[in-house]
C-alpha cells in the first residue's frame, strides 16, 4: 500500500458515519444534494477505493471546497476535506485511473513552467505603477498573484458557465500545447480588474502609513504554487516550492508580507510543512496596522471570516479593526463555524460555486448590516454582488486618519 494511501486511511477509518459533516458541508446542497459531493459521501467513496472497488466519482473530490467545516463538528476528528486532499494527490500521481481535468492540467502546465496559473506577466505588477519600494528585499510586500488574477478568474468562469463543456476543450488543447499567455491576458473584468488594482494600493499605503519599510519583486515575483496543491499536484508542489523558497533566499528575502488568506495560509503551513530550510517569517498585512488610527464608519458592518484564516490558521486580526471602524454584527455561520464563500471550486464548477456564494450572501445580508466586509480577494469576488461589499482594505483605506 502506498503512502497516499496509508494517509487516506488514517484519515478515514475512524469515521462512524454519523452525518454530521454533511450538515455543515457546502457542496451537499450546491450539487442536489447528491451524497458523493458531500462530506461524508467523500469518506465512503475514499473507504470504497481503499478496499479496491471501482468508483469513478473524480468531481467529488475535486468539488471539496478545503473549507475544514466537516472536521470542525466531527465527533471522531475525521477531516474529509484533507481525504479530499490525498485522493487528489493519488488522481495525479497516476494511482487512481481517473481522467485528469482539463482545466486542472492547463493551470498546473502553466504555474509550473511560467510560474502563473493563466501565464500573466505585464499584468501583475501594473498596479504598482509610480510606487515607490525599498531598495532593500530583507522585507517583501508578497502578492502571491492573487488580487490580479482574479479579474481573469471571473471572465473565464463567466465563460464557462456560458459554454460548458467547450470551455474544457480549450482547456484541454492548452494543457497539451504551449499556452500564448496573451490570450487570457484579453479575457479579463475591466471592473474588477480596477476595483484589485485599487485593493492593492491601498494596503501599499496603509502598510507605509504604519511606517513600514519594503521592497517588491515585481516581475520577479513569483506565484506561490496555491493551486497545485489545491489540485493534488502534491509532488509538483513540493519541488515548485522549493524552487521559489530559493528564489526568496538569493534575494536576501528574511520578512515576507502576505496580501492574502491562501497565499498566508500555504506559506505558513504548506511551504514549512514540504520546504526545507524555510525560515522565513511570514505575517499577514493586517498584522502591521496597529499603530494606526481609523475614523468610524457609524455604519452596522458584517464581516465574511475566510476559511483560510480563521480555520486553518486561526488568525482573526481582521475581525480587530472592523470592531474599531463600526458595529459589528457577526452572521449565523461565524468564527470557527464560518459559511465558504464557493470561491475554491470557481474554476472546475463555476455553477455550483455561484450557488454557494449566494446562499452565503444572503445569510450575510440578513444581518441587517449596511456593510458587508471580507479579508480575501477570492471571497470578495464570489460575494460581490451589489455596491455593499467591501474588502477590508476599501474599508479601512477610507477611514485612516
Amino acid at each position: 500500500m502506498t503512502d497516499v494511501f496509508s494517509l487516506i486511511k488514517s484519515e478515514a477509518q475512524n469515521c462512524i458515519n454519523c452525518g454530521f459533516c454533511s450538515a455543515v458541508c457546502p457542496t451537499l446542497e450546491a450539487f442536489g444534494f447528491r451524497e458523493s459531493m458531500g462530506a461524508r459521501g467523500r469518506v465512503i467513496l475514499a473507504k470504497s477505493l481503499l478496499e479496491g472497488s471501482e468508483v469513478k466519482a473524480p468531481e467529488s473530490f475535486f468539488s471539496c471546497l478545503d473549507c475544514y467545516a466537516c472536521y470542525e463538528v466531527c465527533p471522531a476528528k475525521v477531516n474529509p476535506g484533507k481525504i479530499s486532499e490525498y485522493v487528489k494527490q493519488a488522481v495525479s500521481d497516476g494511482l487512481i485511473d481517473w481522467r485528469k481535468d482539463p482545466v486542472a492540467e492547463m493551470l498546473a502546465k502553466n504555474i509550473i513552467e511560467r510560474r502563473d496559473p493563466l501565464g500573466l506577466k505585464d499584468e501583475l505588477t501594473d498596479w504598482a505603477e509610480g510606487l515607490e519600494f525599498s531598495g532593500s528585499s530583507e522585507t517583501i510586500l508578497y502578492t502571491g498573484h492573487m488580487y490580479q488574477l482574479i479579474p481573469y478568474a471571473k471572465a473565464l468562469s463567466d465563460i464557462s458557465k456560458k459554454v460548458g463543456g467547450v470551455y474544457k476543450v480549450f482547456a484541454s488543447l492548452f494543457s497539451k500545447f504551449s499556452t500564448p499567455s496573451s490570450i487570457f491576458s484579453m479575457l479579463y473584468d475591466k471592473e474588477l480588474k480596477e476595483r484589485a488594482k485599487a485593493q492593492l494600493r491601498s494596503i501599499y499605503f496603509l502598510l507605509k502609513k504604519a511606517g513600514l519599510s519594503f521592497s517588491y519583486l515585481g516581475s520577479e515575483e513569483p506565484y506561490p504554487g496555491t493551486l497545485l496543491y489545491d489540485l493534488g499536484y502534491i509532488s509538483e508542489f513540493k519541488s515548485y516550492a522549493q524552487q521559489v523558497s530559493e528564489i526568496f533566499k538569493e534575494k536576501g528575502v528574511k520578512n515576507i508580507i502576505t496580501v492574502d488568506p491562501h497565499t498566508f495560509e500555504v506559506l505558513t503551513n504548506k511551504y514549512k510543512a514540504y520546504v526545507k530550510g524555510f525560515d522565513f517569517n511570514v505575517t499577514f498585512w493586517l498584522d502591521h496596522l496597529s499603530g494606526l488610527s481609523f475614523s468610524s464608519s457609524g455604519r452596522k458592518i458584517t464581516y465574511h471570516e475566510p476559511c483560510h484564516l480563521v480555520r486553518h490558521t486561526d488568525h482573526n486580526v481582521p475581525k480587530l479593526y472592523l470592531q474599531r471602524v463600526g458595529e459589528l454584527i457577526m452572521p449565523a455561520h461565524s468564527g470557527k463555524n464560518t459559511f465558504c464563500c464557493g470561491g475554491p471550486i470557481e474554476s472546475l464548477f463555476p455553477k455550483e460555486s455561484e450557488r454557494i456564494s449566494e446562499k452565503r450572501f444572503a445569510e450575510l445580508k440578513s444581518t441587517g448590516a449596511e456593510l458587508i466586509v471580507t479579508s480575501c480577494p477570492i471571497c470578495f469576488v464570489n460575494l460581490n454582488k451589489d455596491p455593499s461589499v467591501l474588502e477590508v482594505s476599501e474599508l479601512l483605506m477610507s477611514l485612516v486618519k
